[in-house]
């Protein structure tokens, strides 16, 4: 499943309009409308932290069964272990995970 119908049904759910849970996320109507008009529109990883909160969910929560598949244990650990960070440290970690990629 794509996270952006995931997050919508997570939404719908909730009973929240699309204009309410923009409020909540801390993003533009337009934004989130975007998110369903435009293919390559994703949300960027502070949204996904501000939805993660809005849901009242971990980011392996949010991401468990997207595209029909479950986490792996250590993805799990892993972001939960994100989700614990401060701001700086996080951009810290996609550093040093960039770094270790090969470009």
């Amino acid at each position: 499943m794509d996270i952006r119908i995931r997050i919508d049904k997570l939404r719908q759910e909730r009973g929240w309009s699309r204009l309410e849970f923009a409020r909540k996320i801390h993003i533009s109507y337009t934004a989130l409308k975007n998110w369903y008009s435009e293919a390559d529109c994703m949300p960027s990883l502070r949204v996904l932290e501000e939805v993660c909160r809005a849901f009242d969910m971990t980011m392996s929560e949010l991401f468990a069964d997207v595209d029909g598949k479950t986490l792996r244990a250590d993805q799990i650990v892993l972001l939960d272990l994100y989700d614990k960070l401060d701001d700086k440290q996080r951009a810290n970690i996609i550093l040093i995970i960039k770094a270790l990629l090969p470009e």
